[in-house]
Formats: C-alpha cells, structure tokens, sequence
C-alpha cells in the first residue's frame, strides 16, 4: 500500500512544484542553494554506480554485497527526492538556453527522463520490498524490466544537469 501511496503522491507533488510561487531570496542564499543541482548529479551517478556494482555482485553470487549496495543506492535515491523538492520548490525553472540540434536532444532526453522516473518509482520499490522479503522470483521478474529503467533515469539525470548548468542564473564556480 505505501509503494501505491509513494508512486502516486511523488509525481504529483513534483508536477505542483511548478506552480508554488518562489520567495525573493538573497545571492548568498541563491548560490548556497543552487549547488543542489550539483547534489543531485552526484547523487544520480553514484546511484548509476552503485546498480552496476550491485549487478556484479550478484552476478557472483554475493547476495550480501547486493544487498547493501541496492540499500545504498534506495537511499541515495530517496535523499534525491527530497533534494530535488527542497530544489524545485524553492527556485524557478531554468529553461535550457540552447539552440538548434542540442535544444532537440536536451528536450528529448529531459522528457523520457521525466517519464521514465515516474514509472521506475513503483518499480524500484516493488522489486526492493520483493527481495528485502526473499520473494527472490518476483525480485527477479520485475528486476529484468526495471534495472534498465532505472539505470537510465540515474544516468539521464547527470546528461540533463551537463547540459542545464551552464544556463542556471547562478554559477558555483
């Protein structure tokens, strides 16, 4: 019932992130804030790497090794989440200042990403619980479909952030 509640109310809390009015805030505060992005980049490679090392794993059998390593990669998933909300609910949305062929393939990558990461939310839960609870054949059928969904939304994230930074209003460096 909670993964039902989480792939539902997560897609619509970040859609009506688009609507909140954003508050005036200070330059110190506008930079400090727009490292989040930054954070969130990190968050999605580490992930990305974490899948394949927790593919490897049990690949050789190491069930404990993959254990951790979907763990870890469930919670950085989770603190992106929220980095991503405190982000967007605060900030306005940065429109991709590029032109041309590289405005197509941002805004191509930019929306199966979108599309792709309300889908991988129940699946990445379900195939979790699934595993957590040694239901390992049911694991496995769902892993089959969403690891690939999931790899691509975690490296997706980090192209969209190459892509958007240079055209946030605010450089860290």
């Amino acid at each position: 019932m909670l993964i039902i509640i989480a792939s539902l109310v997560i897609p619509v809390v970040v859609t009506l992130l688009r609507y909140i009015p954003n508050p005036e805030l200070s330059e110190g505060t506008l930079k400090s804030l727009y490292v989040l992005p930054l954070i969130n980049a990190i968050l999605n490679g580490s992930t990305f790497l974490l899948l394949i090392a927790a593919l490897g794993a049990i690949k050789k059998k190491n069930i404990e090794r993959h254990k951790k390593l979907v763990s870890t990669a469930m919670i950085f998933s989770g603190l992106f989440l929220v980095s991503y909300i405190l982000f967007h609910g605060i900030l306005p949305e940065t429109p991709y200042g590029g032109e041309g062929t590289m405005k197509t393939v941002y805004y191509i990558i930019l929306v199966t990403h979108i599309l792709l990461s309300a889908i991988i939310v129940p699946l990445a839960l379900t195939a979790y619980s699934h595993g957590l609870a040694g239901r390992i054949d049911l694991h496995r059928k769902i892993v089959k479909f969403a690891f690939p969904f999931w790899l691509y939304v975690t490296i997706t994230g980090v192209i969209v952030y190459i892509m958007i930074q240079p055209f946030y209003p605010v450089q860290l460096w």
